[in-house]
């Protein structure tokens, strides 16, 4: 009992100096951090968030890189805690620096993880406040993500208020699929703050509701007002991981960003200009827009069943604890309606949860979860990761409602 009486005593001494560590960090070095964001991103206005004692929750929309800088620049009297992809860790440097300087919560993407809901709860009795993205993953058209299918239960039990906080002008700043910043104008601030009583007074659905509506930013609504130039050079470039099936030869991986210019194989050629928009010879006006059609088109074939995607230069890595990834197979990858294969490495797609992207260092992978583990595709060309998870999510929507009838 003593021994076990001193480890415990030991663990929250220890927590205690970690705490003390961040709350210093917080202060005296994210004032400092404001300048060189300036500095890469242009202008912003971020503006102070409402002082209140005790924890709480902060829900931002996520739509840039540097979205967790910018909710903390409103927040700068109180430090907080961030919930982050578990994908981030897995370099030893930027690990072990995030670790030392901030202490995130790790989630793994793909999975639906009760150590990190335990772990929230756990900071917000020490009266913590605690900052979640309840998208989980960044915007790739501008348009806000459905939330997270926990978050409305996970607000409601933690019993703290929450604020919801919304960025505007993330995406065009840095487009989740381009190789380059852009410089515009961005803008932040809490929307509203709920109390626990009023989230106890809502269902699930209302709670998920409201946040929502205020978290909602659609780039195409509100450009097509202000029409602020975003300036940037190559602003096309990269775009081919987002729009991966031509409108005009409906081939799917012959379109290609270079320079200001989005073009297919077949002679479709549009431009991309500073506020957003491709030029007016291009098939749609906007990247929302022609994601809309390619996410539609790809249903219908999936529907068909005349689908299939392959590509060479693929990896597949296991994920196993403290981080660690051990690399199971590479070679060409083939997708089916049945499974995900490469090489003798077969994944049923009957089992799967919903595969999730992770961005870090610019580049794209593929997170999937099933009876087995958690486990990562990753390509060493250029083929688009993503067209991999719209089709295994259409796969699984279809398989679903094949089994409902």
């Amino acid at each position: 009992m003593e021994e076990n009486k001193a480890e415990k005593e030991k663990a929250e001494e220890k927590k205690d100096k970690l705490l003390r560590r961040h709350r210093w960090l917080w202060k005296h070095v994210l004032p400092r951090l404001q300048f060189f964001l300036r500095l890469r991103y242009g202008p912003f206005d971020f503006a102070p968030a409402p002082e209140l004692e005790g924890s709480y929750i902060v829900l931002p929309n996520h739509s840039c890189g540097a979205d967790q800088f910018f909710v903390a620049f409103s927040f700068l009297k109180r430090h907080m805690y961030y919930v982050a992809s578990e994908h981030a860790f897995r370099k030893k440097l930027l690990g072990a620096v995030m670790r030392f300087a901030t202490g995130p919560i790790s989630r793994v993407k793909g999975t639906v993880a009760a150590s990190t809901v335990l772990s929230i709860l756990r900071w917000l009795r020490q009266g913590v406040p605690i900052c979640i993205f309840p998208e989980g993953n960044r915007t790739w058209n501008g348009r806000s993500l459905p939330l997270h299918p926990t978050t409305a239960k996970l607000l409601r039990t933690s019993g703290v208020p929450v604020m919801t906080y919304r960025i505007e002008g993330g995406y065009l700043s840095d487009p989740r699929w381009s190789h380059s910043l852009r410089r515009g104008v961005l803008r932040g601030g809490v929307v509203n703050v709920y109390r626990p009583e009023e989230l106890k007074k809502m269902s699930l659905a209302e709670i998920n509701e409201r946040i929502s509506a205020d978290l909602w930013v659609d780039t195409d609504e509100s450009q097509s007002r202000e029409h602020i130039p975003y300036r940037g050079r190559r602003r096309a470039e990269g775009l081919e991981e987002a729009l991966f099936l031509c409108p005009k030869c409906g081939r799917i991986g012959t379109l290609r960003g270079k320079g200001n210019v989005f073009s297919c194989v077949c002679g479709l050629r549009a431009e991309y200009g500073e506020d957003g928009f491709f030029d007016a010879g291009a098939p749609f006006r906007s990247v929302a827009a022609w994601d809309d059609w390619q996410q539609s088109e790809l249903r219908r074939r999936a529907e068909e069943g005349d689908i299939r995607f392959s590509d060479e230069g693929a990896e597949i890595w296991q994920l196993g604890e403290d981080h660690k990834m051990t690399l199971l197979g590479k070679g060409t990858v083939a997708l089916d309606r049945d499974s995900l294969r490469l090489e003798g490495l077969r994944f049923p797609l009957e089992g799967m949860q919903e595969p999730e992207l992770c961005h870090l260092a610019g580049k794209e992978t593929m997170m999937f979860t099933n009876a087995e583990g958690s486990f990562e595709l990753r390509f060493k060309g250029s083929p688009s990761r993503r067209k991999y998870q719209l089709l295994i999510r259409d796969f699984l929507a279809l398989g679903q409602e094949t089994a409902g009838n």
